[in-house]
């Protein structure tokens, strides 16, 4: 590790182990940057020692020397692939130095503001089953001769928030009661057994308001990513975490140009125009993601109403009618009387 030096280098840049992997395979397509301050000390309490404010300027622009660029995060030895999931392994690897390695860009903040940018998320539906603050990393004990060695990830203030989907499953009888509850065609098998009885299953879904404060409001503030977590664990104890994909929408416009139907369906991944079939490795082969214009007006309203009824807030535009009243009129109908209006 070497230190950089300002009066030679002016910028240093170099790929990850993972980007070099991308970049052998042609699919290394760079398209956003970020800048960081990981290597710079800005509260002198947390070094153990103490100074004024006035001469912590000159320690952090001129004083502080500045190492290179880092670009390996794991040790070499966990590139030895035995040729059985490597391609896992690799995804795996991409994974964890994304998620572990300069966790924390510098943001940007709204001129009228003088709080630093916050997520507000109103639950309109479902619950909040646990919430933590912050995920300080997964830690292990080793014990080597006699002594405790204690390894872990880089810390990471993250705050979780569980919640749990619970779908609603009952029987209905063909002279019985309906279900009180509305059932979803996709989920319900359909199968009327002997006795005449089918089961039905009712729909469950989380419905989340995420606005982004103080920040300045562009088209695109958000970005999801859905990763599977499995059971094993990595050398240091932490969680191995699987990204997974979102099925492509066909896009016929790519940098304000009007494409072809055969190059946006290649952007897609679709073959000869076939959606690609849905496997473990999608979202869409376990549940549905839907945002913004996507989600059903209906559903939305349904939600406010709700939260109405229980007397909380919620801080969303959109106009709701009384969906309850909503009553389908024929515009050439009329309620005046033949005699005073005849026909000619």
């Amino acid at each position: 590790m070497a230190f950089f030096d300002p009066k030679e280098d002016v910028l240093d840049i170099k790929i990850t182990q993972y980007g070099r992997h991308l970049l052998s395979r042609g699919v290394w397509k760079p398209a956003y940057y970020a800048f960081f301050d990981e290597n710079v000390l800005y509260d002198s309490q947390h070094g153990g020692f103490e100074e004024s404010t006035a001469s912590a300027e000159g320690r952090i622009q001129d004083e502080t020397m500045l190492l290179k660029t880092q670009h390996s995060f794991i040790g070499r030895e966990q590139y030895l692939f035995d040729g059985t999931g490597d391609i896992l392994d690799r995804v795996q690897l991409g994974a964890y130095d994304k998620l572990t390695t300069l966790p924390y860009h510098l943001g940007t903040t709204s001129l009228e503001s003088t709080k630093s940018p916050a997520f507000k998320i109103q639950f309109l539906e479902g619950t909040i089953d646990d919430l933590e603050n912050t995920m300080t990393g997964t830690l292990r004990d080793v014990t080597v001769a006699a002594d405790t060695t204690t390894y872990s990830q880089q810390l990471l203030n993250i705050p979780q928030i569980e919640s749990d989907i619970e779908f609603k499953i009952s029987v209905e009888q063909p002279a019985g009661e309906k279900v009180k509850f509305e059932s979803d065609p996709a989920l319900t098998p359909g199968r009327r057994y002997a006795d005449g009885n089918t089961v039905v299953v009712g729909p469950s879904q989380i419905l989340l308001l995420v606005e982004e404060k103080n920040a300045p409001f562009n088209y695109e503030n958000f970005d999801i990513e859905v990763y599977e977590i499995a059971d094993a664990t990595g050398s240091f104890g932490e969680e191995i975490l699987t990204p997974l994909s979102f099925l492509k929408p066909l896009e016929m416009v790519e940098n304000n140009l009007l494409i072809t139907p055969s190059e946006a369906a290649k952007n897609a991944g679709r073959v000869r125009g076939t959606v690609p079939e849905l496997d473990p490795t999608f979202v869409e082969y376990y549940f549905n993601i839907n945002v913004d214009s996507e989600i059903d007006e209906n559903i939305i309203c349904k939600a406010v109403s709700k939260l109405k009824t229980e007397d909380l807030y919620a801080d969303i535009n959109i106009d709701c009618p009384d969906l309850k009243d909503l009553v389908r009129l024929n515009i050439y109908s009329s309620d005046a009387i033949d005699e005073d209006c005849p026909d000619f």
